[in-house]
């Protein structure tokens, strides 16, 4: 009586496993053994049911959608403000921008006429209470 080694029962059980494995999976093949309605029954027996953890990416595209629109409604609502209140804040609806002009203008007067008193101050003589030039 012949008895097969151990490596030849490996190699014929790793055979046939592969090409299970291949028939099953990668080939178009129909398997035989199995049936459609089993294969069917796997596939539509894989899901979950919704629950509030499986469905978060949807609760956060409404949540993302509601929080675009309130953002353009209130960006639409502070441009319409800001337009109606934009004459009473700003300068140049009123005369503060004038009265600032004139500020500056009247402050370098003041700021060159300081200059040229001293100047000229400083070109006379200093003279004394009778009149005589103090040496």
């Amino acid at each position: 009586m012949v008895r097969p080694s151990i490596q030849k029962i490996g190699w014929c059980t790793f055979l046939v496993l592969g090409v299970l494995f291949f028939v099953l999976t990668v080939s178009h093949v129909e398997p035989f053994f199995f049936g459609e309605t089993l294969l069917a029954d796997v596939g539509l027996s894989v899901g979950v049911a919704p629950n509030p953890y499986n469905t978060l990416d949807e609760q956060l595209a409404q949540k993302e959608a509601y929080l675009d629109e309130e953002q353009s409604y209130m960006n639409s609502e502070q441009a319409a403000l800001a337009s109606s209140s934009a004459l009473a804040i700003s300068p140049t609806g009123t005369p503060y921008l004038l009265y600032l002009a004139l500020a500056v203008v009247l402050l370098a007067v003041l700021v060159f006429l300081n200059f040229y008193l001293d100047w000229r101050r400083a070109k006379t003589p200093p003279q004394g209470q009778d009149g005589q030039v103090v040496k």
